[in-house]
């Protein structure tokens, strides 16, 4: 048996030809020999211990990346050696796509942090995409950025990339730029609009390629947007596929796509109605078991006065509706029955809806409107914490009697739009030429027990807050969208306008235009 020893050597050649010669038999070499006398390999391993060996070598060697995502081995072990496989540490095994996942959840982090700061502090640069040298933005809707289309004032609709700065595709003169001479027509233009009337297209809604629009003289058009124009970057026309059967006796207010592929209108005659777009592959016709454009609707509401916006929460299953009549109603979006309602304004309507979920509470939302007269009243809904559906039909809405819905300060015009970019924050804007930033809290707190049952116990403490406002936009500011890094919204006459959340702070962004 040959001793090792770790103290001092004499270098000379002589004395390594003897060591070398000491050498058991073993798959290692003298050269191997020699760099554990130097202290290069791991004392603590047999000279044979070949995992052993391999193992004390990971601290010094740089991180190696398994291209093999799909398996466990690893280019230190033989597929065969199962003991290796196993001693391995998890956090080396698929080190590619453990790392990459990690850093992937850290820049989205990070983001995150940078966009909800800048929602917070007004950091918002102003871009401004123009659509026409001789028409005017009336109103926009996104359904996921950079695509976006938009109403003119003179009728027509644009099909716009955000990014590129594009009209993709356009038709002009697809409805008509006035009411006609119809009382009852020019009276809904007077709810919706009030006194500053822009004129032009009143809702639009966008699913894919497939576009929906409504004017003042009634019903509902379908547009398809043709792949071939996109791929160009030529541009091009939208193709009209008809409109919708049974609406064209009804002003349509607003309209908004779910992810079911059903197209809600909300109608000047009092009701909310669902056409189902499903099986149009944009060919020129539907499939054969598909009527298209549908005839019926799949479901109907009906409400106690025009409605003039509808917001959809599929989370909810419950769509809201604002009421001509100073309500806000809810529907349910499985059967499109109502649901309930509540009167919030007195003489003057409702103007706009949302429903916007807490960010204390996870199963807490809230209903928010907007009347004609500026003013703003949040309700919070029960929501069973369990199912995280609303609850109680009859009275799904946790407010007593003394609790003061109206949040401050009011907006100097009518309350026209509204929409939510994340939990627990909403954008509202009016014909004052404001986009309000809004953050809404609650606080549950138990009031003290006079002896007599308390119906404000368990009622939260509503904590609404105007953050600030972002003004400059014209009077006829009517539609506001977001997908929670941007604000993108009419009001700037020729041009959609966005505000920008999710660029570095390098660029100052400012409140007003």
């Amino acid at each position: 048996t040959t001793t090792l020893s770790y103290g001092p050597r004499d270098e000379s050649s002589a004395e390594e030809n003897d060591v070398a010669a000491a050498l058991p038999s073993s798959p290692f070499s003298a050269d191997d020999f020699q760099k554990q006398m130097n202290n290069e390999i791991d004392p603590a391993c047999s000279i044979d211990d070949e995992d052993c060996l391999a193992f004390s070598s990971l601290d010094d060697q740089p991180l190696v990346f398994n291209s093999n995502t799909d398996t466990n081995e690893d280019p230190l072990c033989e597929t065969s050696d199962i003991d290796c496989q196993a001693f391995l540490p998890k956090t080396y095994l698929r080190s590619d796509t453990t790392l990459a996942a990690e850093l992937k959840v850290r820049s989205n982090s990070i983001e995150k942090e940078r966009i909800d700061h800048n929602w917070r502090t007004a950091h918002c640069p102003t871009i401004f995409v123009p659509i026409s040298d001789s028409d005017w933005v009336r109103r926009v809707a996104m359904e996921t950025y950079p695509m976006a289309v938009c109403g003119s004032a003179r009728g027509g609709l644009y099909v716009v990339d955000l990014e590129e700065k594009k009209t993709i595709a356009q038709v002009a003169g697809a409805h008509t730029t006035q009411v006609n001479t119809n009382a009852k027509s020019q009276a809904t233009m007077e709810k919706l609009y009030g006194k500053l009337d822009g004129g032009g297209v009143v809702s639009v809604a966008i699913h894919g390629d497939l576009i929906a629009s409504a004017g003042r003289e009634g019903g509902v058009g379908l547009w398809w947007m043709v792949k071939s124009f996109q791929e160009n970057g030529e541009g091009g026309n939208l193709v009209p596929l008809g409109s919708i059967l049974g609406l064209d006796k009804t002003i349509v207010t607003s309209l908004k796509f779910d992810s079911n592929n059903l197209l809600w209108a909300a109608c000047d005659d009092g009701t909310v109605r669902a056409y189902n777009m499903t099986g149009y592959d944009g060919g020129t016709s539907a499939a054969a078991d598909v009527q298209f454009p549908p005839k019926k609707p799949v479901f109907q509401s009906d409400f106690t006065d025009s409605v003039l916006d509808m917001h959809l929460c599929e989370e909810l299953k419950l769509g809201v509706c604002a009421i001509a009549d100073g309500g806000a109603a809810l529907f349910n979006m499985e059967n499109g029955q109502f649901f309930a309602g509540l009167m919030l304004f007195e003489g003057v309507a409702a103007r706009s809806a949302l429903i916007v979920k807490h960010k204390s509470d996870q199963t807490g939302y809230s209903v928010v409107c907007g009347g004609a007269d500026g003013a703003i009243h949040r309700i919070p809904l029960k929501v069973d914490p369990e199912t995280g559906m609303v609850i109680d039909k009859e009275n799904p809405f946790l407010i007593s009697d003394t609790t003061e819905t109206a949040v401050q300060p009011k907006h100097t015009g009518p309350v026209m739009c509204m929409a939510s970019h994340e939990d627990g924050m909403f954008v509202s804007g009016g014909q004052d030429g404001a986009l309000r930033v809004w953050d809404c809290a609650e606080d549950f707190s138990e009031s003290e027990n006079n002896g007599e049952q308390q119906t404000a116990k368990n009622t939260p403490k509503l904590k609404t807050k105007c953050m600030y406002a972002l003004t400059g936009y014209k009077l006829w500011l009517g539609s506001v969208c977001t997908d929670g890094k941007r604000l993108v919204s009419d009001g700037g006459e020729n041009s959609i306008i966005i505000r920008d959340f999710s660029s570095d702070s390098g660029t100052k962004g400012k409140p007003s235009l």
